[in-house]
């Protein structure tokens, strides 16, 4: 069994339409649209697992790059968190990489102070 791993989704595509897409190449076992939980959109990626590893590469190489609702996919392999390397182009430091040199900042307790909260005045009625 093989898990692939597609990018690039149009955010209108459904699980459906990738095992609709994938199935030319072969059986799929399962497909997946990754949705984001608060806003319930989808995040423009999916997974999608095929039974035959042949199947699933000639899928992969059939449809990498290949340009669905004017995006070009993006398919590969899915591999597992721990195997993947670091795509991160961020500049900042992990705090993991830190030199262990540096000091640590020295958090201390702030004055509380209490304060009145205004509120507006109540209009008052003419007949008063």
């Amino acid at each position: 069994m093989t898990n692939i791993f597609i990018a690039n989704l149009d955010f209108g595509i459904t699980s459906d339409d990738l095992k609709t897409t994938f199935s030319q190449f072969g059986e799929v076992s399962y497909a997946h649209v990754v949705y984001d939980k608060e806003t319930k959109r989808s995040k423009g990626y999916g997974y999608i697992e095929m039974e035959d590893n042949s199947e699933a590469i000639n899928a992969i190489d059939a449809l990498n790059g290949f340009e669905v609702k004017g995006r070009k996919l993006d398919v590969k392999i899915a591999t597992p968190k721990g195997d993947r390397k670091n795509t991160n182009t961020s500049t900042k430091e992990r705090p993991s990489e830190r030199s262990k040199s540096a000091p640590k900042k020295v958090v201390r307790d702030a004055n509380v102070v209490k304060r009145r909260v205004l509120r507006p005045r109540k209009k008052r009625n003419k007949d008063d």
